[in-house]
């Protein structure tokens, strides 16, 4: 294994403050949309650094995705994307407006948000940035990521803002200022509520020698920061820094990449563990932890085969990838894959909040429940606006109880009064069964807002158990405002249910599920139900706002270029199959396949026919600029042109039709609302989003 030191980025840059200014751009609570591009940069080399005031773009922040034209009308086609220089990392107090201009190269159609708070705006011809942090109920550190295009292509750019919300917290970037460059060392010696910010690059768990752990956390914690003030440890740029337990340098492969014991009031923000024996990441608490943007790849076996029935029933060969043992934890936009007991899992807890999330199920050799999200035992859970897909069960041969993609078992404690509630969910083709819940205590458990489509129930090899092929409950739950598309049985099979002691009210909406009438409208595009995020990014369970409907735009993904990298290296040439052999398991496929973007392929999986997901309005002297982002997939090639349309009263009034090449229309007209669609040879795609000015 190569691995590259990571380097040090250089100035500390202060945001500027302003306490009274109006808005330059996105919307004040525009949210956390993004769109996947091909960056040329790859996670896990060394790091090019920041500079003062600009300079290179960061690991992972440069690329661009290319392709040719204009974005004007009447103009000559851009032949070249924009560039963006680093944005640098700064300090605000809590309470304060930042603001910053980044510095951009070549022309702009549109910019906006890719990651960061609600709060954050984005100006939509100018990338100016402007958060009113007033919202805020803590300080911590933010990444901040941007992405501006135009018709040849995209860049990102991102920064790291540290809130201060005691007036002494303060940043600090690991290997300066006598801070050591180890994850492990810097984060236990770091002051209460301070921002350490790592280099990009590959931080093997171990350097010294074999179980030494520099860069992870053995049974160890950062400093404890406060209900006011998280510590936080984040990398540079978002999914910049990878944790591996890969073996390197005659030190074989390492045990667990953290292994948290204890945190409190702490913030892990961007990171990546991958190649450990165990879970890539584990904690247990007492206290609020937040998990922002972590990626990781499963779990493994401890180097065992579990290659049969016997071997699977050993403990380390059911694993979590992700997972949180009591407390009240956060776990948000963050992302699992690969091998797997669960992927996101939370144990114990007092008050759990699972947000915003990715899991893709690729394979589990263990005889425990297999499944994606998972609260086990909580007393209180919120699944919201989680996302898990593609995921297999060919490649888990041994599981002997099955659980399901979002997972409530409880098992040893059945009984116990649980306040369980599952919003947002979206599941589009897996092997997997929704979900089947042990809990018989407790509230019902509301299901609202969900989307599942394409998926197959599942028998387990072991035991020969199968279960209902969406949703299964001991505890009654009732189903509110959802759509339940294309189910079927075990290898295809239309006998059984789909559905097991699950009130439907009247406005659920299903097509094609054996045994269970159609009944309302199916949608054109599987999201259109699902815009925007509910709940209040960076809020616990409980806290003001937690559960409420908000203005943050759920597409396109946040950080799903990173997301698709991550999951499209996974690969198994010899991963075993239920009934016996192995195959060739890769994680470039679906979703994350050459060519695709993930919000691409969730929208496009009903109707190829999609709209621009990005769409933005600012106003200008000459009228309202309305700008687009061109699809990042291989579908750009098949769109001919755009529709610009009035949506004033509620009503679609087409205002023009311009050329695939132009990105950019300027309306006179008086409107204040408007959509754009795509216009295809076999047609005219729908509307995702109608959007004015800020």
């Amino acid at each position: 294994m190569e691995i590259s030191a990571p380097l040090r980025p250089a100035a500390l840059l202060v945001g500027t403050l302003a306490s009274a200014c109006s808005s330059p751009g996105d919307g004040g609570a525009a949210g956390s949309d993004t769109s996947a591009s091909e960056d040329s940069s790859t996670a896990g080399t060394a790091a090019s650094g920041a500079t003062d005031g600009g300079g290179s773009a960061s690991v992972g922040e440069s690329g661009s995705d290319t392709a040719g034209g204009s974005d004007t009308d009447g103009d000559p086609p851009a032949t070249e994307p924009p560039s963006i220089e680093d944005m640098g990392l700064h300090e605000v107090p809590l309470g304060e407006t930042f603001e910053f201009s980044p510095v951009i190269s070549g022309e702009v159609a549109v910019c906006r948000k890719d990651l960061g708070h609600d709060d954050v705006a984005v100006d939509s011809e100018t990338g100016q940035i402007r958060w009113d942090t007033a919202g805020l109920s803590f300080g911590r550190g933010f990444h901040i990521r941007i992405k501006c295009s135009n018709y040849a292509g995209s860049s990102y750019a991102s920064m790291v803002v540290h809130v201060d919300n005691t007036g002494n917290s303060r940043l600090r970037v690991a290997g300066e200022d006598g801070l050591s460059a180890n994850l492990r060392d810097a984060s236990l010696s770091m002051a209460s509520g301070d921002t350490i910010v790592f280099p990009d690059g590959i931080y093997p768990i171990s350097t010294s020698g074999d179980e030494s752990y520099e860069n992870a956390f053995k049974e160890t914690t950062p400093t404890a920061g406060s209900p006011g003030q998280f510590s936080t440890v984040i990398a540079r740029s978002p999914g910049g820094v990878e944790v591996t337990g890969e073996a390197h340098d005659g030190i074989p492969t390492q045990k667990n990449g953290f292994q948290l014991a204890g945190p409190q009031y702490v913030a892990l923000v961007g990171f990546v563990s991958r190649d450990a024996q165990r879970a890539s990441f584990i904690a247990s608490t007492s206290s609020r932890v937040l998990l922002d943007f972590m990626g990781t790849q499963g779990t493994g076996t401890e180097g065992r085969p579990c290659s049969n029935f016997q071997e699977a029933s050993e403990g380390v060969c059911s694993q979590a990838g992700l997972r949180v043992n009591g407390g009240s934890p956060l776990i948000q936009s963050s992302y699992d894959w690969g091998h797997n007991r669960y992927g996101i899992m939370t144990r114990s807890s007092d008050a759990s909040l699972t947000r915003r999330s990715f899991v893709r199920l690729d394979e589990h050799r263990g005889d425990q429940p297999y499944g994606g999200f998972s609260d086990y035992c909580d007393t209180q859970h919120l699944s919201q606006d989680n996302t898990v897909f593609d995921s297999l069960s060919e490649t888990a041969p041994h599981y002997k109880n099955y659980a399901g993609l979002s997972a409530f078992p409880a098992t040893d404690c059945e009984s116990n009064p649980a306040t369980l509630s599952t919003s947002g969910l979206l599941a589009v083709n897996n092997e997997l069964s929704l979900s089947l819940m042990d809990s018989e205590a407790g509230p019902t458990h509301v299901w609202d807002h969900i989307v599942s489509y394409d998926s197959e129930g599942t028998c387990t090899p072991q035991t020969n158990r199968c279960g209902a092929w969406l949703l299964q409950s001991a505890n009654p739950i009732r189903v509110e405002d959802s759509f339940f598309g294309l189910a079927r049985g075990f290898e295809g099979g239309t006998q059984g249910p789909a559905f097991l002691n699950a009130e439907l009210a009247d406005s659920v909406v299903i097509s094609d599920v054996p045994g269970q009438p159609d009944q309302g409208t199916a949608p054109q595009y599987l999201p259109s139900s699902l815009l925007y995020f509910r709940g209040r990014s960076d809020t616990f369970y409980g806290d003001a706002g937690y559960d409420v409907l908000t203005e943050a735009r759920r597409w396109p993904v946040p950080g799903e270029d990173i997301i698709a990298r991550n999951m499209a290296a996974y690969h198994n040439p010899e991963a075993i199959i239920v009934g016996g052999g192995t195959m060739d398991l890769r994680g470039d496929r679906g979703a994350t396949a050459q060519g695709e973007s993930i919000s691409e392929y969730l929208w496009a999986y009903l109707d190829d026919l999609i709209p621009p997901l990005v769409v933005r309005v600012k106003s200008v002297s000459g009228g309202q600029r309305v700008a687009w982002e061109h699809h990042s997939s291989e579908r750009r090639d098949l769109v001919t042109g755009w529709r610009i349309s009035c949506m004033d009263g509620g009503e679609e009034q087409p205002l023009e039709t311009v050329p695939e090449s132009q990105l950019v229309f300027v309306d006179d007209s008086g409107c204040s609302q408007f959509a754009v669609r795509a216009e295809y040879e076999a047609g005219l795609s729908g509307i995702a989003y109608v959007e004015s000015a800020p």
